[in-house]
């Protein structure tokens, strides 16, 4: 298994320098053909998510759509598919960030029976306290 950074990703995903792409492209498409898939980590997740939010522009439903299509690719495995799917599904009914959906799961997964959080938006989930 071969471990993706952030920035590898970010260039396979939006192409915007094509020397790297191609690099990123051959790097994981390799990987494919050795029957060594690409792990995404939840820590580079959420930074690929900030990054396409805030550097890029990139919309809530179009980075929804992003996710959900690298979920089910089969050049990538993830650290937590099941998290990541709940975090998803919690962005599209919710106001919250990814990485904010993918705490509180991870902690209910761990064992805490709440998570707490000034966040009002991840306050309306049943498995966060929100603190005044």
């Amino acid at each position: 298994m071969k471990g993706l950074d952030t920035n590898v990703i970010i260039r396979f995903l939006v192409r915007d320098d094509e020397s790297q792409w191609q690099q990123a492209d051959q790097y994981i498409n390799q990987a494919l053909e050795n029957h060594q898939p690409c792990l995404i980590n939840n820590i580079v997740l959420c930074e690929v998510v900030w990054v396409l939010r805030s550097r890029y522009k990139i919309s809530r439903d179009q980075i929804i759509a992003i996710l959900e299509n690298l979920l089910n690719t089969n050049i990538f495995v993830f650290e937590n598919p099941d998290q990541i799917t709940w975090a998803i599904n919690q962005m599209k009914s919710g106001n919250a960030d990814f990485s904010d959906y993918l705490i509180v799961r991870q902690n209910q997964q761990s064992g805490c029976d709440e998570t707490a959080s000034f966040d009002v938006k991840l306050g309306q989930l049943p498995q966060v306290k929100l603190l005044d």
